[in-house]
C-alpha cells in the first residue's frame, strides 16, 4: 500500500460532533422540521428592528413602483431594497455578487445600462453603500492581508495600472476599448476585495457556497436545455443574453452567462464546490450531491472541449488533495451513466467537429500568401470540420509574429484580447490562448503574475484544508481543484477575466481566505506532512 493511500481523507466519512455541524436532516421535509423547530419567538428587540427597516422599504419600494413606469419603476425598487440590506448586512452584498452575478453577467455592454454591464454596475453600486458606510461610521477596517491578498494587488496592477502606464509612455493609442478591457482586472480585484471583507464566519461560508451552488445548478439545467435547444431555449435565452457563439443546434449551451466557454468552466468550479461540501458532509447530503451532479451535467452542456478537459484535471486536483478517490469514484460512477444518456447528443455534434483532415503546412503556406479577404474561407474549405487549425493559424498569423519583439514581450501589445479582422463578413479575431494572452495583453509580469497566482492559491488551499474544519475547509479543497480547472482552461481561453469563470473563481479564492479571520486547528497526526 502506498504512503498517499496509507493516510485517512481530509474530509472524514462521518461528521465530528461540534457546535458548528451542519444540519442532519436527509430530506426536505426533516429539514424543513429542522428549520421551524429552530425558528425562535421574535422578541421586542426584534420587532423594534423590522419597524425600522422593513416598514420604510416597503413603503418607499411601493411609492417607486407606482411612479416609476413599468421596469424602470421595478427596477428602483429593488435598487432601493438592495442599499438598505447591504447598509444594515454588509455581508448581504457578497451574497447578492455571488449568487446574482452570474444571472445577469449576459447582458451587454449599452443593453441595459450605457457603457457598463448589469454586473459592473451592481458591484459598483455596493461597493459605494459600503464605503459610505464606512466614513460615516467607523473609517476603519481590521484586515491583514496575507499573501494572496499581495498576489492580487500585483495582478491589478500589472494588468490595469502598469498596462495603462506602459501604453502612455510608448504613445501607443489608448481608446475606451483599451481601458474597459484593462479595467476588468481592476473589477476582479474589487469583486474580490467585496467578499474578502465582508464574509468572515463559517456560517456566512456556508451560506456563501450554498447561494452560489444553487444558482450554478438553476443555470446547469437551464444552459443544458439550451445546448439541446429544447423548447426553444437557445432562441429565447439569446434575446436577452446574446450568446458568443449563438448557432441553434450546435450543442454550445450558456444558459445567462453568453458565452459557452465561460459557462463549461464556470460549472467546473461549482462542480468543485458541490463535490467539496459532498465530501466534507454538509446537509442535507443529498441534495448537496444533486447540486454537485446537476453542475458536472453542466460541464458537458456547455458543448465545449476546453472545459471538459479542465474539469477532468480539476476532479483528479480535488481527490488527490482531500484523498478521496474512492469516495469520488463511488459518486461518479452511477453520474457517468447519466451525464452518457444525457450528453450523449451534445458530445455527438461537438465530435463531429474533429473529424476533418489536418490542413497540411504546404497548404497553410499557400493560404497565407493569398490575400488577407480571403484567407479565412480558404482555411474553412481546406478544413471545415475543425476549429483548432482555425485557432493556430490565427495565432500564427496576427498575434505571434508582435510578440517577436523584446519590448510586447516584456510590456505587452494592447489591453484588448483582439484584432479588427481584414477578412469580410468578420469583425475581430480573438486570441485564444490564455497564456499567450496574459503576454500579449500585460507582458511578462501580468504572466508571472498569474503562475504567482496559481502557486501561492495553492500553497493556501492545502493549508486552509489541513488547519480548518466546516466550510472553511470545504471552500479550501474546493479552491484547489479550481486553480488546476482555470490553469489548464486557460490554455484555451482567457479564462483569468472571461465572465462566468472569473465570476466564480475571484469570490471562491475571497471565501477561502474567511480563515484568516479564524484561529487553525491542532492538525492530526497525518495532517503536518505533504501527501
Amino acid at each position: 500500500m502506498t504512503a498517499l493511500q496509507s493516510r485517512p481523507s481530509m474530509f472524514p466519512e462521518t461528521d465530528a460532533p461540534g457546535s458548528n455541524e451542519p444540519v442532519a436532516a436527509e430530506s426536505t421535509f426533516e429539514l424543513l422540521d429542522l428549520l421551524r423547530l429552530r425558528l425562535r419567538t421574535p422578541t421586542l428587540g426584534d420587532l423594534k428592528v423590522t419597524a425600522t427597516w422593513l416598514l420604510p422599504t416597503a413603503l418607499l419600494t411601493g411609492a417607486l413602483v407606482s411612479l416609476g413606469d413599468g421596469p424602470i419603476g421595478a427596477g428602483l425598487a429593488a435598487l432601493v431594497i438592495l442599499i438598505i440590506l447591504a447598509w444594515r448586512l454588509p455581508h448581504f452584498a457578497a451574497y447578492v455578487m455571488i449568487a446574482g452575478a452570474p444571472i445577469v453577467v449576459g447582458f451587454g455592454r449599452d443593453q441595459v445600462l450605457p457603457m457598463l454591464r448589469v454586473n459592473e454596475a451592481l458591484l459598483a453600486v455596493l461597493l459605494m453603500v459600503l464605503a459610505v458606510k464606512w466614513l460615516v461610521t467607523s473609517r476603519r477596517i481590521v484586515i491583514r492581508l496575507h499573501s494572496l491578498d499581495y498576489v492580487i494587488l500585483a495582478m491589478v496592477f500589472s494588468g490595469f495600472v502598469l498596462t495603462m502606464m506602459s501604453q502612455l509612455w510608448r504613445t501607443l493609442p489608448l481608446g475606451m476599448d483599451d481601458i474597459l478591457y484593462a479595467a476588468v482586472f481592476l473589477r476582479m480585484g474589487l469583486l474580490y476585495g467585496l467578499v474578502r471583507i465582508t464574509i468572515r464566519t463559517q456560517s456566512q461560508v456556508r451560506t456563501a457556497l450554498t447561494l452560489s451552488l444553487l444558482t450554478a445548478s438553476a443555470l446547469a439545467v437551464l444552459g443544458t436545455m439550451d445546448s439541446l435547444n429544447l423548447i426553444s431555449t437557445a432562441e429565447r435565452l439569446h434575446r436577452f443574453f446574446p450568446n458568443d457563439g449563438f448557432i441553434v443546434d450546435d450543442g454550445r449551451g450558456a444558459a445567462t452567462i453568453g458565452n459557452p466557454i465561460g459557462f463549461g468552466v464556470y460549472q467546473g468550479i461549482h462542480a468543485m464546490i458541490g463535490l467539496s461540501m459532498f465530501l466534507g458532509g454538509e446537509r442535507p447530503r443529498r441534495l448537496v450531491g444533486a447540486a454537485a451532479a446537476l453542475c458536472c451535467i453542466g460541464v458537458v452542456g456547455s458543448g465545449q472541449i476546453g472545459p471538459l478537459i479542465s474539469f477532468a484535471v480539476g476532479l483528479v486536483a480535488l481527490a488527490w488533495v482531500t484523498r478521496s478517490f474512492g469516495r469520488l469514484a463511488r459518486f461518479g460512477l452511477p453520474l457517468l451513466l447519466v451525464i452518457a444518456i444525457v450528453a450523449a447528443p451534445l458530445l455527438a455534434r461537438r465530435v463531429a467537429g474533429f473529424d476533418g483532415a489536418a490542413v497540411s503546412s504546404e497548404k497553410r503556406e499557400d493560404i497565407s500568401n493569398s490575400p488577407l479577404s480571403e484567407q479565412g474561407r480558404q482555411l474553412f474549405e481546406a478544413n471545415p470540420g475543425s476549429s483548432w487549425d482555425v485557432r493556430l493559424y490565427n495565432l500564427e498569423m496576427f498575434f505571434i509574429p508582435s510578440l517577436k519583439e523584446p519590448t510586447n514581450i516584456v510590456w505587452g501589445v494592447t489591453p484588448q484580447a483582439r484584432v479588427t479582422s481584414p477578412r469580410e463578413g468578420e469583425e475581430f479575431i480573438w486570441i485564444e490562448s490564455g497564456h499567450l494572452w496574459l503576454l500579449w495583453s500585460g507582458g511578462v509580469w501580468l504572466f508571472l503574475t498569474w503562475f504567482a497566482l496559481l502557486g501561492v492559491g495553492m500553497v493556501q488551499a492545502r493549508r486552509v484544508l489541513r488547519r480548518h474544519t466546516g466550510p472553511i475547509a470545504v471552500a479550501g479543497a474546493a479552491t484547489f481543484g479550481s486553480l488546476w480547472i482555470m490553469n489548464v482552461a486557460q490554455t484555451f481561453d482567457p479564462h483569468m477575466t472571461l465572465r462566468g469563470s472569473a465570476d466564480a473563481f475571484y469570490p471562491l479564492l475571497a471565501l477561502m481566505m474567511a480563515a484568516a479571520y479564524h484561529q487553525s486547528r491542532s492538525p492530526g497526526p497525518h495532517e503536518g506532512r505533504t501527501p
